[in-house]
């Protein structure tokens, strides 16, 4: 990268870190909008019946896509956990060594993030600070979701490298904990799992897997969990098998969640990088190249698959 290009990257840094300071730290997700009982019950209404409920959504969908200041009305602003170990990374990345503020600014993320961890559970994990209305019902806020807590993971892990202190290691080890034991495996062949997106469903959410699967693989390097990395390769082998000839994936291979749609194929394509880069694995670096080549074919597409 030539030294204009960098100039530029580092001011849209500096820029986003002065916004950050003036904006605060508590924000909006996505799913705001239905996370009170208005959108929640609209949302609810939409699965129990899609004629009346699109009615119930509609207005709500416009709010979203054309005046989004409007989540307001419906849910609070709040910490998100996904927010703050992204903004830890950010800050950890940036940072020379122990003790300069950009490590100062990643710890006091990583605060945080000890502060919202899900209370009811004996080892580290996080989902979301709300309810959230699914098609198979409601999950409640505080409900660890295996794609939440890998986030915090990567956090943790980032600044561990960084300073090396024992207390985030520890954590470390407690998330690893709660992915083994809380997250539950679903053997489907002799070499492939899939796993649960919660401590409760019975899995088969492709991205789950992908994301479990990019945890314990780190885990076992970083760690040296062995078990891990029996676990990680077991659900690695069930997201790779569940790609399509044609290189995509369906959201879930439970035979009713069979849509395809372009960001849960980059939370899977993304994770099976991330265990290439750690691993070198080829099946992944196949697999990638295939669903590159379906995603550029399809992404500009009106018939891109939903």
């Amino acid at each position: 990268m030539n030294s204009g290009k960098i100039k530029k990257v580092q001011q849209v840094v500096e820029n986003f870190i002065a916004w950050l300071e003036k904006f605060g730290e508590i924000s909006y997700d996505h799913q705001s909008f239905f996370a009170g009982k208005v959108g929640g019950g609209a949302k609810a209404l939409y699965y129990r019946r899609p004629l009346i409920g699109t009615l119930a959504v509609a207005p709500i969908i416009f709010c979203e896509a054309f005046i989004p200041s409007a989540r307001r009305l419906f849910w609070k602003a709040q910490r998100l956990p996904i927010a703050d170990a992204h903004y830890a990374m950010g800050f950890a990345f940036l940072s020379k060594g122990k003790e300069d503020d950009f490590h100062r600014k990643s710890v006091h993320f990583l605060n945080a993030l000890e502060e919202s961890r899900c209370p009811d559970y004996p080892d580290y994990c996080w989902g979301y600070p709300f309810d959230w209305v699914t098609r198979n019902g409601t999950i409640t806020m505080n409900t660890p979701l295996i794609t939440t807590t890998p986030y915090a993971y990567e956090a943790f892990l980032q600044v561990f490298h960084l300073d090396g202190q024992p207390k985030w290691r520890a954590i470390l080890e407690s998330i690893v904990r709660h992915v083994l034991t809380d997250i539950k495996e679903f053997p489907i062949s002799g070499t492939a799992s899939t796993c649960s997106y919660t401590p409760f469903d019975t899995g088969g959410v492709v991205n789950a897997a992908a994301y479990r699967a990019f945890l314990l693989t780190s885990a076992a390097i970083e760690l040296g969990h062995q078990k891990a990395q029996e676990s990680a390769e077991r659900n690695l082998n069930f997201v790779l098998g569940a790609q399509q000839q044609n290189g995509s994936w369906l959201y879930a291979m439970d035979g009713s969640r069979d849509f395809v749609d372009h960001f849960h194929t980059c939370f899977v394509m993304k994770a099976l990088a991330k265990i290439e880069q750690l691993t070198g694995h080829n099946g992944c670096r196949e697999a990638l190249d295939r669903g590159v080549e379906y995603y550029l074919k399809n992404l500009f597409d009106e018939k891109w698959p939903a």
